[in-house]
């Protein structure tokens, strides 16, 4: 599987200021809506879903070899832990309003 990096702002800017603000916002409170906030003023919002779309996808495919099963349900579980799962989580309950 090939990794893609995704570019936040550069370091020292005011986009990064207010990026850091907010990861660091959601370390603390593990917020859905602080996430998406953090994601999109990086402007990463759709790398990041597209991204974490591609990862879940891989591991769902894995868990029909029963002897990965282990392994990648614990793949799935930590990739919902993300601000990415987050976010998405967020935009999804949002958009359903």
């Amino acid at each position: 599987m090939r990794k893609d990096l995704i570019k936040v702002p550069e370091k020292g800017t005011y986009k990064w200021q207010l990026f850091k603000q907010w990861t660091d916002e959601f370390r603390h409170t593990h917020a859905d809506h602080v996430a998406y906030i953090a994601l999109h003023l990086a402007g990463v919002l759709d790398p990041c879903r597209t991204k974490f779309d591609k990862l879940m996808q891989h591991h769902r495919q894995q868990l029909r070899d029963s002897s990965k099963v282990q392994r990648h349900s614990r793949a799935i579980e930590r990739l919902q832990n993300t601000m990415s799962a987050a976010a998405l989580s967020y935009e999804s309950s949002f958009h359903r309003h």
